[in-house]
């Protein structure tokens, strides 16, 4: 289920499991057996992509120097070779329905119902982290300055959690409910679809500004001096020295699509394979690219190439950056 409203969250919590909404949360396992995938090769863009089959709903996306990482619905994260897609390794962290997925410094961040999880990639170690309440809809587990950044309860508060000792800080209160997060250089992004804007917010002395007008804020990029915003029918530039929205390009992500950056640019997917590639200064488009593949997912770029996930159609895809 990808990022849903706050009342899709709230209906979880009525008829779903006890365990989504602060019940006790089975333990997880680890596994170096991954779930059986077919790949193939197909053409998309005027480029040679592969498409993988993932059952269990493969949703968000995060990765490092050395692999791509998916979170399943079903409450299994795989591990993913960044040459051939496949699936190499996965981890079970049980069934209760959470949003989230991150990576940093060979820890990969997730959650099982209402507690992060945190998951040591060399020893392949699970083990729950801070039971802290997090929003259910945030699906970027971001970790920068030392801490996992995490919304917390409606939205209305963020919480860095120290990555050394798993304590957590202070929250800092927000004037918006927000929905997900981005870092910036030295800044936290809080994004609210539910207040159409976006939230500036130093690490350690609290919000610095509130940047309205920005409809349907879902997520968000940044690229040298500038932090892009995906909005549900537009996409904003946002100059980080001002807070100034200097360009706004018709398109958006909807309300399952995603936005990413390459060297090049930023890549804005409004769901389904429908990509849109702007110059990262001036929102002048670059390319287009689509396909007659499934449903939203999210994007990330990695290891020379577009990831995508498509999870009502349980398929992960990959799209090299290159045409050639």
């Amino acid at each position: 289920m990808r990022r849903c409203t706050l009342r899709t969250a709230a209906m979880v919590c009525l008829f779903g499991s006890a365990a989504a909404c602060g019940g006790t949360t089975p333990a997880a396992t680890t596994s170096s057996t991954p779930p059986s995938d077919s790949t193939e090769s197909l053409a998309i863009g005027g480029r040679e992509a592969v498409s993988v089959h993932i059952a269990g709903s493969p949703d968000w996306l995060a990765a490092d120097e050395d692999n791509v990482y998916v979170k399943r619905d079903n409450g299994g994260v795989d591990v993913l070779d960044p040459t051939t897609a496949a699936v190499v390794r996965s981890f079970d962290l049980g069934n209760d329905l959470c949003q989230g997925l991150g990576v940093a410094d060979g820890t990969l961040w997730s959650c099982s119902g209402p507690e992060l999880v945190r998951i040591d990639l060399g020893s392949g170690a699970v083990a729950p982290t801070a039971a802290v309440g997090k929003t259910f809809e945030q699906g970027e587990l971001n970790v920068g300055f030392g801490r996992l950044w995490v919304l917390l309860g409606d939205g209305s508060s963020l919480l860095g959690i120290d990555v050394d000792t798993d304590q957590p800080g202070e929250p800092i209160a927000l004037p918006v409910r927000g929905t997900d997060v981005a870092l910036g250089p030295d800044r936290v992004w809080v994004l609210s679809a539910v207040d159409n804007a976006a939230v500036e917010v130093d690490p350690d002395a609290g919000v610095v500004r509130r940047i309205d007008g920005l409809a349907g804020a879902r997520a968000a990029v940044a690229v040298p001096d500038a932090l892009w915003v995906g909005g549900i029918a537009e996409t904003y530039r946002i100059e980080l020295s001002t807070g100034a929205v200097t360009a706004t390009v018709d398109g958006g992500i909807g309300r399952v699509g995603a936005i990413a950056a390459d060297d090049e640019g930023v890549w804005v997917r409004e769901g389904g394979v429908t990509l849109t590639h702007l110059d990262a200064v001036s929102g002048a488009v670059l390319e287009e690219m689509s396909a007659d593949i499934g449903s939203g997912g999210d994007l990330v770029v990695a290891f020379d190439a577009l990831w995508l996930t498509a999870f009502d159609h349980e398929t992960l895809l990959r799209i090299p950056l290159d045409k050639s």
